[in-house]
């Protein structure tokens, strides 16, 4: 498990924000600090430095779950995608 920064807020489709560490892969798995599933990274954006990450929940996401830390499993589930995967032609 590798922490991969705090949230910063939830979105208005019920998404978290997170205010990551490091440019995590999409699709990786989202913990919290007691090894919970919280759901799973949809989209990276943002700064180099300090990215954002979509966290797609797999349930309604509480209010408390702000400001908390979250962390990444160290599973295979990423989705691994080739530079001409991004391309819509």
């Amino acid at each position: 498990m590798k922490r991969l920064g705090v949230v910063e807020n939830i979105a208005y489709d019920g998404s978290l924000v997170v205010r990551a560490e490091f440019a995590p892969p999409v699709g990786a798995d989202v913990l919290d600090k007691r090894s919970r599933p919280l759901g799973r990274i949809t989209k990276v954006f943002g700064p180099v430095r300090e990215p954002f990450a979509s966290v797609r929940t797999s349930g309604p996401a509480p209010a408390s779950v702000v400001g908390s830390d979250v962390f990444v499993g160290e599973g295979k589930h990423a989705v691994q995608e080739g530079r001409r995967g991004r391309r819509s032609h």
